[in-house]
């Protein structure tokens, strides 16, 4: 081998002795390579992951608890696992962390929100080291736009959806036969109550006479009046039971007392029924009015309202 080789080897070997005692010198440094999410589109409970490489040298050891721990982060943000993976590799330790976010904030209208930072310790010599995991932008959208679609089906309100008939025939049927059972306690009470007590009413002598002289004018033909005197005579009767004179007043009156304040009125009935019907006298207006007066008095008494 020639002078000139062997020199070129020397100058080699002494070159590679410096680049040996510079690394020793100066140690490595942490190799980091963070993978963010995309920075759009996303929403509420959607999971969002970050994923870090750190190629830590054989000097540094990382700390445990500087890693995140699960749970709330804030108002947006919730970690729901944090996966840590190791790897050895020719100058130290390859470290594989995947963080997973979960979005709990839901905006009105597009928003950025960040991903929390944190800090990463090392232990080692000649000192320990720290690392800054910086923020990370995540565009959060609403769930619905501001603005509805203006189209058929999409504005701001829907219309509700039309329930499923139900079919009402058996209780139709059922509150139909209750109703049919139910009228005829109900019709018999009505009848009892009100009815047969209105008919019975009705049906009272001074009733049927005070209906016929409230329909008759009173420029009616005196025959029809007349009639008119005739059918309160009835009424009298009907009411004693049996035909009552001038001298049987006293006796009706004793018998019924309620029509003792219509003493005088019935001696005058009386008197005028002589000179009408057996005297031949004429029927004047005033007999009529008084007819009539008469009649309202006798059947107020008759259903006690006198």
């Amino acid at each position: 081998m020639t002078t000139s080789r062997w020199r070129g080897l020397l100058l080699g070997l002494a070159c590679g002795l410096a680049v040996v005692g510079a690394l020793a010198a100066e140690p490595d440094a942490i190799g980091v390579q963070i993978t963010e999410p995309r920075a759009f589109g996303h929403m509420v409970g959607d999971v969002v992951t970050r994923r870090i490489v750190l190629d830590v040298p054989a000097r540094l050891k990382l700390v445990e608890g500087s890693l995140p721990a699960p749970g709330r982060v804030g108002q947006s943000f919730e970690l729901r696992r944090v996966q840590h993976e190791r790897d050895t590799t020719i100058g130290g330790v390859r470290h594989l962390l995947q963080l997973d976010y979960q979005v709990f904030r839901a905006p009105g209208e597009p928003r950025v929100l960040d991903l929390p930072s944190f800090v990463l310790r090392f232990e080692g010599q000649p000192r320990g080291e720290e690392l800054r995991v910086d923020y990370a932008p995540v565009g959060v959208v609403p769930l619905a736009p501001a603005e509805p679609v203006l189209r058929a089906g999409f504005g701001a309100l829907r219309p509700d959806r039309l329930p499923r008939p139900v079919d009402t025939r058996p209780e139709r049927v059922r509150l139909l036969l209750y109703a049919v059972l139910a009228l005829g306690p109900l019709a018999y009470l009505a009848y009892v109550h009100v009815g047969w007590p209105w008919w019975r009413r009705r049906q009272q002598p001074f009733a049927v006479a005070q209906r016929q002289l409230a329909s008759l004018p009173l420029d009616a033909p005196a025959e029809r009046w007349l009639g008119a005197w005739r059918a309160l005579h009835a009424a009298l009767d009907a009411s004693a039971g049996r035909v009552v004179q001038a001298d049987g007043i006293e006796r009706f009156v004793g018998e019924r007392p309620r029509f003792a304040a219509l003493r005088d009125d019935l001696g005058r009935f009386f008197d005028r029924s002589q000179a009408l019907f057996f005297r031949e006298s004429a029927l004047i207006d005033a007999d009529r009015q008084w007819l009539r007066d008469f009649c309202r008095r006798c059947f107020d008494v008759e259903r006690g309202a006198a």
